[in-house]
């Protein structure tokens, strides 16, 4: 299963009119999201930020990323990194923001 094309429980919308081949998510979803690929004990790779027009996104170009560096720890180091990062951006910026994140199974 490719996870950039899996639109998790169909909340995703598609950043496909952006080039993106990749689902934005609200933040409550997004929290959602991370909790099922945490219980796959998938890797976060890192993330982006969209706003949004309407029916239009807009990338922020607010980002984060992580870089795997023990194999036993991946998973949960970089989901805390996603967390934590999209906690603080909400908390500073307010909840009408998306996610999109990469994952590594």
């Amino acid at each position: 299963m490719k996870l950039g094309k899996f639109n998790f429980e169909n909340k995703g919308s598609s950043l496909a009119e952006l080039g993106v081949a990749s689902y934005a998510y609200t933040y409550q979803d997004m929290l959602a999201y991370i909790e099922w690929i945490e219980s796959k004990k998938f890797v976060i790779l890192g993330g982006d930020v969209y706003s949004r027009q309407g029916d239009m996104f807009d990338i922020t170009y607010d980002s984060w990323y992580y870089t795997p560096k023990n194999k036993d720890n991946d998973s949960q180091e970089s989901i805390s990194v996603a967390k934590n990062y999209i906690k603080q951006y909400t908390n500073s910026n307010g909840e009408n923001f998306y996610f999109a994140i990469v994952v590594s199974e």
